[in-house]
Parts: structure tokens; sequence; C-alpha cells
């Protein structure tokens, strides 16, 4: 059998396989990437790029590649809730940080902001940086099964070219499995799951239509949930969700099955015949491009298995789930940023195989968490289409229900209110901001002994812990977005932001006036010692940069002299302080 020999063999090319291979190249690490498929997607599958994921892309280079090549958020500006797409419009709401009221806050939170990026656009992206920087690339090539040496730790993993069956060992130090909903690294490694019943079939109906006409320049908008209430619903879609791909030109219509629905039985021209009547205008040819299914909702219970901590699973290998809050890619790309650094470290000797532990502890509790929103999301959406009668398979009941809405009547204002109060209650889908940014690593290799609380938290109902951002830079938490400049900076000159100054694969250190020489020999002990590089920045009057609008001052947590530790990561800073007073810490 032929034999190749690697540094990190990682199976699946979709968006959490492509962005490990790209993160790791910027560590020196090369490697195999091996997916079934015979080509990037061909559909745009996840789409919602989110702050936290741009400022990932911004940390190794591509993010104005990849914003050139989104559709910006000034498009995805409503979520409606209507008839057809040419219909009656029951409800309109803002989206995606676009909100008159919240807009100010999402701009202050990150020097990115959310587009709308296919998952087709972005995937030829990572994989073209990774392959150019080291990374090869085999389509056509299954995994098959993989056991560990026991005298080296490597892993010996057996994949087979499903064109010519040939089989090859691939000799790795590290083994990630991005594989997706039937990973089979992760049942090689027997990694326990979460199954939740009742997760549902959701049929995703790429098509081509021409809909300016009915959403410009008034209606520019992401989401379009579609309750087509003037004939029964066929078994494979008892409500769409449409949402365009290129505006407005191109579109995937979402249909969520009936319940007990398991298979789809439909031909496509029924399918295509039913998208004519969601669109509601007999003008409009749509022109199917292709079709596909899923059902997710399950996490696992971990990404690794004890004594196998060179081995991990990632993205949608170890969580799935439904279609709402828009996080499945997002989610996918951070766990693999933060494994990257990991495997990157070690495989520089500048840290223990025991650093790798920590991606489990950080990363799990995050898709445990998503799951368990986008379940709860749903739950929230159903309630709302009960209220508009979306199971009832009668016509006639779903349009009484829908005149009730506009009468003169107790009961009329009783739907009415109920109706907006779901409308509203699902905000935490339109601008979940804090599910995105409030993500708290907990792991061994963070040191919150010496902080005297908790970490702090939003005050309020429960629900503002999704809807808003608790900044902090309190051990585990995200580093603060600040806009600084550099003393010498011109005022046509752009302002940097305090992500731009960290991340790029070093350790980094925040100080102030007075700070930075106590700091500077601190850190150069420290390299002596590990041969670990930590870069300081004094931020400050006259330091290597200034804080114009005061904002990192309000948000750093510490006194100038203090410091803020920062970890490689893009936007999950893992961050340390201290120095709580103006008083130096030794």
């Amino acid at each position: 059998m032929v034999q190749i020999e690697t540094d990190v063999l990682i199976v699946g090319a979709g968006p959490a396989g492509a962005s490990l291979a790209c993160f790791l190249t910027h560590y020196g690490v090369t490697g195999l990437i091996i997916s079934k498929a015979s080509s990037t997607v061909r559909t745009p599958r996840s789409h919602y790029t989110n702050n936290a994921t741009f400022e990932c892309l911004r940390d190794v280079g591509l993010e104005e590649e990849c914003r050139q090549l989104a559709t910006p958020k000034e498009l995805l500006m409503y979520s409606r809730i209507c008839t057809t797409m040419g219909g009656e419009e029951l409800s309109r709401t803002y989206n995606c940080g676009t909100d008159p009221n919240r807009h100010g806050e999402f701009k202050k939170a990150s020097p990115c902001e959310q587009a709308d990026l296919p998952q087709s656009v972005l995937e030829p992206i990572l994989l073209r940086v990774a392959t150019q920087n080291g990374f090869h690339l085999r389509w056509d090539c299954q995994f098959v099964s993989f056991h560990q040496d026991e005298t080296t730790a490597k892993v010996h993993s057996v994949i087979q070219d499903v064109l010519t069956n040939q089989k090859i060992t691939v000799i790795s130090k590290f083994l990630c499995g991005a594989d997706g909903a039937r990973s089979v690294v992760a049942r090689e490694l027997q990694l326990p799951f979460n199954d939740n019943p009742g997760g549902g079939l959701a049929l995703n109906v790429f098509v081509d239509a021409d809909l300016n006409h009915l959403l410009t320049p008034h209606s520019p908008g992401l989401i379009h949930i579609l309750l087509h209430p003037t004939k029964p619903q066929p078994d494979f879609c008892s409500l769409a969700i449409a949402r365009f791909v290129k505006p407005f030109t191109q579109w995937v219509f979402v249909m969520l099955a009936k319940p007990n629905i398991t298979a789809i039985t439909a031909t496509p021209s029924e399918i295509l015949s039913h998208v004519q009547d969601l669109i509601g205008d007999p003008s409009v040819k749509a022109t199917l491009k292709r079709l596909s299914t899923k059902i997710n909702e399950t996490y696992a219970e971990r990404y690794s298995t004890p004594g196998k901590n060179n081995i991990f699973c990632l993205g949608d290998a170890v969580h799935r789930h439904p279609p709402f809050n828009g996080l499945g890619s997002n989610t996918s790309i951070q766990d693999a940023y933060n494994l990257a650094w990991k495997i990157g470290f070690v495989h520089q000797s500048l840290a223990s195989l025991s650093l790798l532990d920590s991606y489990t502890a950080e990363r799990q509790p995050i898709g445990k968490a998503i799951v368990k929103r986008a379940n709860d999301t749903g739950r929230m959406h159903a309630k709302l289409f009960s209220l508009l009668g979306v199971p009832n398979p009668d016509p006639a009941d779903k349009l009484q229900i829908l005149s009730r809405l506009g009468d003169d009547t107790a009961q009329g204002e009783e739907l009415r209110l109920a109706f907006q109060n779901l409308v509203e209650g699902l905000d935490v889908e339109r601008h979940g901001f804090g599910l995105e940014m409030n993500q708290l690593y907990q792991s061994d290799a963070l040191y919150p002994d010496d902080e005297i609380g908790p970490p702090p938290t939003n005050t309020g109902p429960p629900k503002h812990a999704d809807l808003y951002y608790c900044e902090s830079t309190y051990p585990g938490s995200r580093l603060p977005h600040a806009w600084l400049r550099a003393p010498a900076a011109g005022s046509k000159e752009p302002m940097i932001s305090t992500h731009d100054l960290a991340g790029k694969g070093k350790f980094t250190l925040f100080t102030g006036i007075g700070g930075k020489k106590g700091w500077v020999e601190a850190t150069g002990m420290v390299k002596g010692l590990l041969g670990v590089e930590v870069v300081v920045h004094s931020i400050g009057w006259r330091e290597d940069y200034r804080d114009v609008f005061f904002d990192w001052g309000r948000k750093r947590g510490v006194g100038e002299r203090g410091l803020v530790l920062l970890w490689i990561y893009f936007s999950l800073f893992v961050v340390q302080r201290m120095g709580t007073s103006n008083k130096l810490v030794n």
C-alpha cells in the first residue's frame, strides 16, 4: 500500500476543514486535505457570516477579499413574514444589526461588519490559500479508518480513492475530522453524541428567479417567511423560508417538511411548481439549479477522546442544528481557529500536548449552546406558525385566521398582540449579538485565580445574554475592540483596531503609561526562558498608540500600568489581566 507522511490529515473540505488548513499554514503547518466530494459545494448552503467570523478572516488577511464577494448587510436589512414573495406582508423587522436602535452597538463592538457570504464562495478562497501555502488537496477520496502507533503516537489512517478504489496509508502527527454530519472520524473515534429527536426535515431548493421588481428599492431583505395560505401544503413543505444568494436573481427556498416526514418523494418538477406558487407572480419563471436535504439536531459530548489527544473533530461533525440563528458555519470556522493555534504551538514545540486538551474544554460548551439556541428558536417559530394556522391542512382555516388579524374585535386585538409579541420575541435570532460574541472560554489553559470576582454578565432578563454583547477583559473573554491611532498618524490615515495589534500567531501584551518598560523586561525574560515571543504595545497619550475615542480606557478593565495579555485568537482572545489599579504588578 502506498504511504504518505505529513503533519496533519484533514478529512473534509467544507468550512471547518478548509478554514483549519488555511489557519494552520500561518503556523508553518502543512498537510493533506481529503474530501469524498468531487469539488467545492455547488449550492450556497450556509451564508450569513457574523462579526466574529469576519474577525477571524481579518486576522489571516482575508477579510477584504471575502467582503468584496459578499453581499453587504445593507441588503440584508429586513426579515419579513408574507403570504408569498409578491403577496401580502404581515410583518417586517430589522435584521443583522440594521435596527437603528442597535446599529451603533454593533459598530462599536467589532472592526468588522456582518455580510452574506455563501459557502460556495468562501470555500474556494480558503482552499486556494491553504494549497498555495503547503497543503495538498485530494478530491474523490474517502476516509476509511485509523489506528494510533503506541510508540510514536502518530496516526496511521487508511484513505481510499473512490474512482480507482486504491487505498493509501497516511501517517500524520494529527488527524482532524471535519467530515460533516456523517463523520467517519467521529464514528471511529467513538465520540458520544446527544441526539435530540424530532429535528424535522428541511429541503433546500436552489433556483434562478429574477425578483428585482418585487424587492427593490424598498424591500431589501435576507429572510422571507412564506405562508402560502391559499392552497393545501404538500408534505415536503408546510412552510417555506426564502433567502437570496445573489440579489435578487438567485434564491434558496428552504422548505420545512410536515412533521414525521423523513424522506422527500416529490419529483423536481413538483417541487419547482411549488416554488412558483411561493413566488406568487406568474410572470416570473424559476429555473431549478439543485436540491439538497438536511436533518440537524445533535452535538458531541466531547471533540476528542482521552488518550488520543492528537485526533479531533470539528464543525458539523460535532454540532448540527436546525437552520435558525445562522450559527452553523460561523461556529465551525471558529472551532478551526481555536484548534489551529494550539496545533501550531505544539507543532513548533512551544507548548506540550496538554494544551490540546483545552480545545474540547473551550469549544464543546459553545457547540452545545448553539444547538440549544437554534432548537429554542425553532420552538419559538413553531409557536408563531401555530398562531397563524400553518399546521392546519385546510386553506379556508388559514385564511380565516389571517382575516381575524384585521377584525375590530377583542379577539382580533388579542390575536394581533400575540402575533406582535411572538415576532418581536424572535429578535433573539435577528439580533442575537450576545450569542455570537459572549463566548467565555474556561479551561486549564487560562488563569482566572487572581480575579476578585466572577466574569461580568448582562443584567436584566435571561434573554439579554443572547441579545447583548457584554465586553470584558476577564480571562477567557473576547478582546474588546477599540479604534486607535499611531502618535504620528495624520488625520487622513486609517485607524487601527486593538484586534489588528493582536493575533497574527503571537502573544500580545497591552499596557499603558508607566507600564511599558517593566513589561518589556518581563516579556524578554519569558522569551529567554520559554522561547515564546510576546509583543508589547503601550496605549495612551504619546505612547505607541493613542486611545483617541477613550474606548480602550473604558473597556480594558485594568489601570494604565496594568496589562492585558492576549493569546493568539482573532477575536476569541483569551485574556489575562493584571493590575486593577495604577500600581505596577511585578
